[in-house]
């Protein structure tokens, strides 16, 4: 599985909890991102360890990076954060916040380009 399907496959779960008004399956995602930010265990690296032995991507730090933390990391606390951001009673009125991020990650997915990687990697992030 390549991080491309798991962005499609994270904003399905997202939408489809929006949708269904489903405040389990919604905080069912915000603490599944978070436990993946947190561990660094991303269940495309876990499944591509599964089928061929080995971990995908880089896995020690080669110094070449301003930021020595990983943008697909970075991008599950991002998410994670936006999407949990309307739950918090004050910030209610941002309740597109989380139907704009389920389309980005869907958009992304199809695309294979994901604007906020991008930008984090230019940031200096691994």
């Amino acid at each position: 599985m390549s991080e491309r399907v798991y962005r499609i496959m994270l904003g399905l779960w997202l939408l489809t909890a929006l949708v269904l008004d489903d405040r389990r399956l919604y905080l069912a995602l915000v603490l599944w991102l978070l436990f993946e930010g947190v561990t660094n265990l991303r269940v495309p690296r876990l499944v591509h360890w599964a089928r061929y032995g080995r971990f995908a991507g880089p896995s020690a730090p080669d110094g070449s990076h301003r930021i020595d933390f990983e943008a697909e990391r970075a991008l599950r606390f991002i998410v994670a954060t936006l999407i949990g951001l309307p739950l918090w009673p004050p910030a209610a009125p941002l309740w597109w916040l989380p139907w704009f991020v389920g389309f980005a990650l869907v958009g992304a997915g199809l695309s294979g380009i994901c604007p906020m990687v991008l930008a984090l990697r230019r940031l200096g992030f691994r």
